[in-house]
């Protein structure tokens, strides 16, 4: 094992790390860096007790303590009904007095010296009240990763904002030693709920490929990018672009879609891989809109991918394209970014200010078909555009490399123990 990072050993307690799903490999660091790691998580399967203890949570073996709790079951959600009942809506449907409890059994069992929630609604709430309440002594660390602070309807993210809903979210603001959103635009959300500028620390989610795995895909370029072309019968030196997302109706396709059959008049043998699950939204809202103009046969669908997979869609593909309408960061465009294709971005996305500071792509206003339209082209084009922002792009990844995510995450914690 690496040494603790400042040299002194931490127990660290994480709320929910399912909240998102490249957190695991952010535990196994530090616990690789000398501390220990334990986990509160949620355990929904009907054959499951109340509460129960593995000495792992993702891998057996991995020496990361759990407490599971099934949210469904045991005693204390009588006593807890009338508040959770009251609370319920405004909580998006769970049970707030009954999840302070269960977080209360966790430090109590685990008695870690920092307490971390992996975002800021479902568990920073009821942390946040153990803490006004003081039976949650330990340092506490709330990221907010975008849907858990965002307030965006016309993306169906996010919070909708009623007097109860906001007064809850203002409660972790106020008693969390450290606020760490994942991206500036994140910042500005807290600082406009109120949060002490003092307390927040951007500190970006990370990477989750080894160095080693990153290395041999940049290795293979030539070879990955022909490999995915002749898998769509696309032409080796045709401009290709490409979209890797949940497909969601915030994730903006159909402003590309939209934008798309201009891009083809100007590039006619431009084409597109839109990779992903097959939400509804794109045979609601992104499939007709190509089918109205005829150029379906301009966009192949390569379904959801996973691990090495990702990179080497991207490392295919000239130019990565991110419409999305509203969201906290954006991680796609740092995998892009970590193989050397830049991103052109809506300023929806908290990603967008490293791409404006590292010139490795484009930002262009969020719903703006036409914008997205030109600078598409513009991209294709002028090839010193291209070559310019594929150049700045190592800088931009190595924001988000694992190591710094997690010593920085060290170093705040230190910074809020008592001394």
């Amino acid at each position: 094992m690496d040494k603790p990072a400042q040299g002194k050993y931490m127990k660290i307690l994480y709320l929910h790390p399912h909240a998102w799903s490249g957190e695991y490999p952010i535990l196994k660091k530090l616990r690789d860096l000398g501390h220990e790691i334990c986990v509160l998580e949620e355990d929904r399967i009907k054959s499951s007790p109340a509460y129960h203890i593995t000495d792992y949570f993702h891998e057996h073996g991995d020496s990361i303590a759990t407490l599971w709790y099934n949210p469904k079951k045991g005693w204390k959600k009588i006593i807890t009904w009338p508040v959770d009942r009251f609370f319920k809506r405004a909580f998006n449907g769970r049970n707030l007095g009954h999840r302070m409890w269960v977080i209360w059994d966790a430090v109590s069992y685990f008695k870690p010296d920092a307490v971390i929630s992996s975002e800021g609604f479902a568990y920073a709430i009821p942390a946040a009240f153990l803490k006004q309440t003081g039976l949650l002594k330990p340092a506490l660390l709330i990221s907010y990763i975008g849907g858990d602070i965002l307030d965006c309807p016309e993306a169906d993210v996010g919070k909708r904002r009623t007097a109860l809903v906001t007064w809850l979210m203002r409660q972790p603001i106020k008693s969390a030693d450290i606020l760490r959103p994942v991206s500036p635009m994140l910042k500005y959300q807290l600082i406009d709920l109120g949060a002490n500028p003092d307390k927040i620390h951007v500190v970006p989610s990370h990477l989750v490929i080894s160095t080693e795995n990153l290395h041999n895909v940049l290795l293979q370029k030539k070879e990955i990018r022909l490999k995915i072309r002749q898998r769509y019968r696309i032409p080796e030196n045709a401009p290709l672009i490409i979209t890797l997302s949940s497909n969601l109706k915030g994730k903006g396709l159909h402003v590309l879609a939209s934008a798309w059959p201009e891009v083809l008049k100007h590039i006619p043998d431009c084409r597109w891989i839109l990779c992903g699950p097959d939400d509804p939204w794109l045979k609601q809202g992104v499939l007709p809109l190509l089918r109205n103009h005829a150029v379906e046969n301009t966009v192949f669908m390569a379904g959801k991918l996973s691990g090495l997979e990702v990179f080497e869609y991207l490392i295919a593909a000239d130019v990565h394209i991110n419409p999305t309408l509203c969201e906290g960061l954006n991680m796609v465009t740092v995998e892009a970014a970590a193989v050397g294709t830049p991103t052109i971005t809506s300023d929806g996305a908290g990603i967008a200010s490293w791409v404006e500071e590292f010139e490795a792509g484009k930002v262009v206003p969020a719903g703006d078909a036409t914008a997205l339209t030109w600078a598409i082209v513009d991209f294709f084009q002028k090839p010193h555009i291209a070559e310019t922002w594929g150049q700045h792009c190592a800088r931009l990844s190595e924001n988000f490399i694992m190591e710094n995510v997690a010593s920085s995450i060290i170093n705040l914690l230190h910074q809020a123990l008592p001394r």
